[in-house]
């Protein structure tokens, strides 16, 4: 750091003042002498000891210069600290980086294995007694429903003898028509129709040679008359699958697609009773899952030396004003 000095006239430096050489000395006013110990201008080591009353002024000029050494130092080996600091940092960045992926990713799967897992899941099946319910309930409209009927009778041997197909109109309330020919040993006979009104059962046969009628109440005594033909508790689709539970231990054992691909309940009936009469041993039925209407029945019965296998696929509903179960005479 250089000075330029201010000489008076006669060119001699003026004498410092009186009182704290450190406070009353001007930075101009400061011997060529004392700037020899100043080694602030050079590296070079001080020539001998500083006058006495330099060292005020010296310690200064070292204090402040130290200061702006430190302040601006060069040093190599600090520089080089700070950027290996930068650059541990830099390479860490993205070892960092891909441990939050990698969390991120753990937390997605923790997640899914706690929620999605059981979403992923097939809905559990519902019970026996509430999907049976739905179809009561289904079946209860005040609508009627058509539904093909075939009935397979076998002997003891279980060799068949017969076989029987209808066509079968129901509606709640005991109403309903069966339409259909009847065949012993591949023979044929002529059309044959039953029904009833809800109050009243009737059967028609033989182009009109057969007619009967009998009240409802007494369809037991009717159903001697029929034998083993026909069991008129099945034509009543209603209260067939309303007394279920009642005849039965039922599961629902399966969801399964139907034939239009909509989810149907599969549900399974034992009997309660071991009936020698022919009445239902065991039966499964297929329930549309939306709407709950029964799709399909099979009924295995047994009797004194026969068995009769009924079933009954649904074939939808019956077009309002074209269901009659009045007798037709």
């Amino acid at each position: 750091m250089s000075q330029h000095d201010e000489r008076d006239d006669d060119g001699a430096l003026p004498r410092p003042e009186e009182g704290n050489p450190r406070r009353e000395r001007g930075r101009e006013l400061v011997p060529d002498a004392w700037r020899a110990y100043d080694d602030t201008l050079a590296d070079d080591p001080l020539p001998g000891d500083a006058p006495a009353e330099a060292k005020d002024w010296l310690a200064d000029q070292r204090t402040m210069h130290g200061l702006l050494r430190a302040l601006h130092s060069q040093d190599a080996a600090a520089r080089e600290g700070r950027i290996a600091a930068v650059l541990a940092r830099i390479d860490a960045e993205p070892a960092a980086a891909a441990r939050r992926r990698w969390f991120a990713v753990a937390a997605a799967a923790l997640l899914l294995a706690t929620f999605g897992f059981w979403a992923l899941l097939p809905a559990s099946l519902p019970t026996a007694s509430a999907a049976v319910e739905r179809a009561v309930q289904a079946l209860a409209r005040d609508v009627a429903q058509r539904f093909h009927v075939e009935v397979v009778r076998a002997g003891a041997s279980g060799r068949e003898r017969a076989r029987h197909e209808f066509e079968l109109v129901t509606s709640p309330g005991g109403r309903f028509r069966l339409d259909g020919r009847l065949e012993f040993g591949g023979l044929q006979f002529g059309e044959f129709t039953l029904g009833s009104d809800g109050a009243e059962v009737w059967a028609l046969g033989g182009n009109g040679a057969f007619r009967l009628a009998s009240p409802l109440a007494d369809k037991d005594r009717l159903q001697q008359r029929f034998g083993d033909v026909i069991d008129l508790g099945y034509l009543d689709v209603h209260a067939l699958v309303r007394r279920l539970p009642e005849d039965c231990e039922l599961r629902v054992v399966a969801r399964e697609a139907g034939a239009d691909g909509r989810p149907q309940l599969r549900i399974e009936a034992e009997s309660k009773r071991d009936d020698v009469r022919a009445r239902l041993r065991s039966a499964w039925l297929l329930c549309d899952e939306a709407t709950g209407m029964v799709t399909r029945i099979e009924i295995d019965a047994v009797g004194e030396g026969f068995s009769r296998r009924f079933v009954l696929q649904h074939l939808g509903e019956q077009p309002a004003g074209l269901a009659a179960f009045g007798r037709p005479w």
